[in-house]
């Protein structure tokens, strides 16, 4: 069940239709996402590299910048210290391309999932300084790394610490929240409380291209082409780490969805062809779902550095053989995925779980590697804040996953006591521990969780209501130029009243993807449509309905007796060389 929530506004829709030359459904969604003006719209609908801000504006970056362009010049020796998730990966990318560029002496680091776990560790902060790296500089992680920031100085080297992730924080003397900061020589984070940059959203990977950037500047090296080689990273993190699709982070992204269909990247390029996406006009879609998976399964199942050493690879043949393998990898994950989250959905349906409101699951089965991809299945299937935790070589570990309204990394901070490592952000965590303590997480979250009933059913937001006069592929086509969608920037949402399901049939590898056409009973006019999950919603409704007959014989019959309201996005579908408007049903429920 999913509340529908019609979005209100007291802006003139017609007006700004006709101001803009829209239809009253663009308008509508342009109001809705306060865009009143013609000017505030265009620069939202096309923006330019002009929109992004001065980097100089962040804390430290001019800082950081000075410190490595002064350690290339001295030739010391540079250590990238990365993740292994997307984000983590596309920022060491970005940011040894640059550094190579300008003729320093670098290397990249990766620490592994499963031996080393998150972020800096002291092991590996030894093995650097001990190999003579004299600048240590972290990307996507490092801002909670306390211990091993101070043990990198008494070590002789310099640190600087590029991440977008919450500082630790603790009350100052007047009750107001003071950040913890590691003793890095340079600390560039837009969280900090000090920070005063305009966008807070940047994930590691915008950061790194913004440093990036700046340092080619400073040794006269900014090239064009390597601009925009950096720039299909930034995007590829950006909507990967599902920050806020809007103002820096939509503009980068749609900048570097024109570049990647382009791209000069051998690596980038090779995995584009054997994802089959070669002949595609790649989305922010193929960039989460079919680009970001292969780049994350490396990490997950391998090692992270393998996918820095495709987008590093200069000889084609080496690179789609790199490329293979992270394709390979990530059909590995998809099955690991599957029979995870049956195993745990099946043991949630057998038990009282359900009576908590924030979910602290353990299963020692579950590769620790996925844990936070089947945290995020379990949390969508029953929309409740989920951790889902598994043995690790050193106790436990978990990932944590969160919905609208639950501050995940807020909620571990007043449980900080119970962890030996903990990091993330407002709607995601991760995090370990020793295994006793798993009970008193559990219990600790639940007691303090304020969460009510309603806030643990799923909003869908419609833009406007819609009879299917209105629905047609100019607005389809007007629709499509306020991509990329995401966080806070969703696809738009419409909703239809009292419609026909017709011509139902299953599609699809598994049979369970609904196809149809609707009828509006008004107008009797036709839409094709489909619904990618909606089979067993569709089922339980006729069950409910009709409990003595057959529900799949009902659906296979093609058509069904009652009148639905739906809520649905506006595609367009291409196929043998035709296109036709396609809508896209998020949910369904019968009419009055």
């Amino acid at each position: 069940m999913k509340r529908w929530q019609l979005k209100r506004t007291k802006i003139d829709i017609d007006a700004i239709a006709a101001d803009m030359g829209v239809q009253k459904a663009t308008a509508a969604v342009l109001a809705n996402r306060k865009l009143f003006t013609k000017r505030a719209a265009h620069t939202f609908l096309y923006p330019q590299k002009t929109a992004l801000y001065p980097s100089e504006q962040m804390l430290h970056m001019q800082q950081g910048v000075a410190l490595l362009t002064k350690a290339i010049q001295q030739g010391k020796k540079i250590a990238v210290y990365g993740d292994y998730d997307v984000d983590g990966v596309m920022s060491t990318t970005i940011l040894y391309k640059a550094i190579t560029t300008c003729g320093g002496s670098v290397q990249y680091y990766v620490p592994h999932r499963q031996q080393e776990g998150y972020g800096l560790n002291k092991k590996a902060v030894e093995t650097l300084a001990n190999a003579g790296v004299a600048v240590l500089f972290t990307c996507d992680n490092g801002i909670s790394a306390l211990q091993e920031v101070a043990l990198a100085k008494e070590l002789g080297m310099q640190v600087v610490i590029l991440d977008h992730h919450e500082p630790l924080c603790k009350a100052g003397k007047e009750g107001e929240w003071v950040d913890i900061l590691p003793s890095g020589d340079v600390v560039i984070d837009p969280k900090q409380r000090k920070c005063q940059y305009p966008f807070g959203a940047l994930c590691a990977g915008g950061i790194s291209y913004k440093f990036a950037i700046c340092l080619l500047d400073a040794f006269g090296l900014r090239d064009a082409v390597l601009e925009q080689e950096l720039l299909c990273f930034a995007a590829i993190a950006t909507v990967c780490d599902i920050v806020d699709l809007l103002e820096e982070n939509r503009t980068l992204v749609k900048m570097g969805l024109s570049a990647i269909q382009h791209t000069t990247n051998i690596g980038l390029r090779v995995l584009i062809e054997e994802t089959n996406l070669q002949d595609r006009n790649i989305t922010e879609y193929h960039l989460g779902f079919v680009i970001g998976p292969c780049i994350n399964a490396t990490g997950r199942l391998e090692s992270g550095k393998m996918a820095v050493d495709l987008f590093c690879e200069s000889d084609a043949k080496k690179a789609r053989q790199m490329a293979r393998r992270l394709v390979q990898l990530n059909e590995e994950r998809k099955a690991l995925t599957t029979q995870a989250v049956e195993r745990i959905t099946q043991q949630i349906e057998q038990s009282d779980t359900l009576q908590q409101k924030v979910l602290v699951l353990y299963d020692g089965q579950t590769h620790e590697s996925i844990a936070g991809i089947v945290a995020g299945r379990i949390k969508d299937r029953y929309y409740r804040p989920t951790i889902l935790i598994t043995d690790a070589e050193d106790g436990a570990k978990g990932s944590a996953r969160s919905i609208e309204g639950y501050h995940i990394f807020e909620a571990l901070l007043s449980c900080q006591t119970l962890f030996t490592r903990f990091g993330g952000h407002a709607m995601a965590a991760g995090l370990s521990l020793p295994h006793e303590n798993i009970s008193i997480l559990r219990q600790k979250l639940n007691e303090t969780c304020t969460l009510t009933k309603q806030d643990m059913i799923p909003v869908l937001r419609i833009e406007k209501l819609l009879t299917f006069d209105e629905i047609h592929m100019k607005l389809a086509e007007e629709l499509r130029t306020l991509s990329p969608f995401g966080k806070e920037n969703p696809s738009p949402l419409f909703a239809t009243q009292k419609v026909f399901m017709e011509r139902l049939r299953c599609v699809g590898k598994n049979k369970d993807i609904l196809q149809m056409v609707l009828c509006e009973e008004e107008s009797n006019m036709r839409l094709s449509a489909i619904s990618f999950d909606g089979l067993e919603q569709l089922q339980n409704l006729l069950k409910e309905l009709y409990p003595m007959v057959d529900c799949d014989t009902i659906i296979k019959s093609g058509s069904l007796p009652m009148m639905f309201d739906v809520v649905y996005s506006i595609d367009i579908n291409a196929y043998n060389g035709r296109t036709n408007v396609q809508l896209i049903i998020k949910d369904f429920r019968v009419s009055k």
